[in-house]
C-alpha cells in the first residue's frame, strides 16, 4: 500500500514539476491550474501540448499544433477561457474538434488566482500583447487566425478585436464570442458607442455568437444581451455568420453541446476565411438583395439588383445547422420553397465567386 502511494506521489509530482522552468508567477498558475483539474493538464500534456511563458512571465500559454504541420502556414483557434478558468479548460473542449479540422491551438492564462480583484485578471492591453506575443513566435499571418472566448473570455473577446485592428496587425481572421456580450457600460464599449473612434469600428470582421436559453444571465450571456451584441456588432461594421440560440442549453451549452455539430459548423465557417472564401464586408455592398415575404409560411423570393451567377445558397437553423442547400443559381431571382422545414427563424447565405455577397435572417411561420 505505501509502495503504491509513493508511486502515485511521484507519478503527480513528475507533472506539476516537469515545467519547473517556468517562471514563478507562470508556474504558480500552472501549478493552480494542476490542483484544480490535474485530469485536463494531463489530457494537454499527453497530447503533445507545450507550456510557454508570457515574455514579462506573468502568465502562460498552451501551444499545439497537428504533428508534422507548419505552425505559420496552419488555421489557427486563439482561445480565452471564462471566469475562474484555466487554459487548459480550453484546449481539452477544442482539441478533438481542432485535430479533425487540421487546425492548431493557442489557448492563453488570463485568470490569476493568487490575486485580489481587479488584478485577478489581465487587462484588455496586456491580454492582447500576449496573444500577439504567441503569434509572433510563429511568424503567424494577418488575416488567418481564429479568436474565441467564453464567459468572460468572450466579453473581453471584442476588445481584444478592437486592440488587434488598432495595432495594424489584424491577425483574426473570424471571432467566436460565446455565452458573453458586449455590455454597453465596459468603457471601451462605452467609447465606441460615443464615436470617439469613428463610425464601424468592427467594419467587414466576420462573428459567430453563441447563447443558450438556459442561461441565468439572461440580460447579459443568454440570449437577452447576446442579441443585443449582435445589433450593437453589426451597428458598427460587422458581419453576424451564424449565431447560435440554444433554448435548451446553459451558459456552457457551446461546450457540452455532444454531438459537436455546433464546433464544427464555426470551424467550417473559419476555414472558409482562412481559405479566402468568405466576403471582407466591402463586398456585401456590392450586392443588394431583397427578400419578399419575409415572414413567409410557404415560398418567398430573394431578388437581387445584379445577376445570379452559379450562385449557391445555404440555410441555416437557429442552432446554426445548416437544412437546405441550392446550387446553381442563375439570373435575377431565386424561390425558396419553405418544404418541410417547421416555423421558426432561419439565416442564410449567399455565395457567389467563393464568396459571400449576402447574409440575412428568414423568418417562417406555421
Amino acid at each position: 500500500m505505501k509502495k503504491s502511494l509513493l508511486i502515485y506521489t511521484i507519478f503527480c509530482m513528475s507533472f506539476t514539476t516537469v515545467f519547473a522552468q517556468l517562471p514563478p508567477a507562470a508556474q504558480a498558475l500552472y501549478d493552480s491550474a494542476f490542483v484544480q483539474d490535474s485530469l485536463i493538464v494531463k489530457y494537454a500534456i499527453n497530447n503533445g501540448a507545450q507550456i510557454i511563458a508570457t515574455p514579462d512571465g506573468n502568465s502562460f500559454y498552451i501551444k499545439w499544433f497537428p504533428t508534422g504541420s507548419t505552425p505559420s502556414a496552419t488555421p489557427v483557434i486563439v482561445t480565452l477561457h471564462g471566469s475562474s478558468g484555466f487554459a487548459f479548460h480550453e484546449f481539452y473542449t477544442w482539441h478533438s474538434q481542432a485535430q479533425l479540422h487540421g487546425c492548431g491551438i493557442i489557448a492563453l492564462q488570463w485568470y490569476r488566482p493568487n490575486q485580489n480583484s481587479p488584478n485577478d485578471y489581465f487587462p484588455d492591453e496586456t491580454l492582447y500583447s500576449y496573444i500577439d506575443s504567441a503569434l509572433t513566435d510563429i511568424s503567424y499571418p494577418s488575416g488567418k487566425a481564429f479568436l474565441h472566448g467564453f464567459s468572460r473570455g468572450s466579453a473581453r473577446s471584442y476588445a481584444l478585436v478592437f486592440n488587434d485592428i488598432q495595432s495594424g496587425n489584424n491577425y483574426f481572421c473570424t471571432v467566436m464570442s460565446n455565452s458573453g456580450g458586449a455590455t454597453p457600460t465596459y468603457p471601451l464599449y462605452a467609447q465606441i458607442d460615443s464615436g470617439l473612434y469613428g463610425n464601424n469600428v468592427f467594419l467587414g470582421k466576420h462573428w459567430n455568437l453563441f447563447c443558450g436559453g438556459q442561461d441565468p444571465d439572461s440580460l447579459t450571456s443568454g440570449c437577452i444581451g447576446m442579441t443585443y451584441t449582435q445589433a450593437w456588432l453589426q451597428g458598427q461594421g460587422a458581419i453576424v455568420d451564424i449565431f447560435i440560440q440554444d433554448p435548451n442549453l446553459g451558459h456552457n451549452g457551446f461546450v457540452i453541446q455532444p454531438s459537436f455539430a455546433y464546433r464544427d459548423s464555426i470551424l467550417d465557417n473559419y476555414l472558409l476565411c482562412y481559405n479566402g472564401t468568405l466576403s471582407v464586408g466591402k463586398e456585401l455592398s456590392k450586392t443588394n438583395i431583397t427578400i419578399f415575404p419575409n415572414p413567409f409560411s410557404t415560398q418567398t423570393i430573394l431578388k437581387t439588383n445584379g445577376i445570379f451567377k452559379n450562385a449557391s445558397l445555404t440555410v441555416y437553423n437557429s442552432f446554426g445547422q445548416q437544412v437546405k442547400q441550392i446550387n446553381n443559381i442563375k439570373g435575377e431571382t431565386v424561390t425558396l420553397h419553405r418544404d418541410n422545414l417547421p416555423g421558426g427563424l432561419y439565416f442564410f447565405r449567399l455565395i457567389q465567386d467563393n464568396k459571400t455577397i449576402s447574409t440575412n435572417k428568414l423568418i417562417i411561420t406555421d
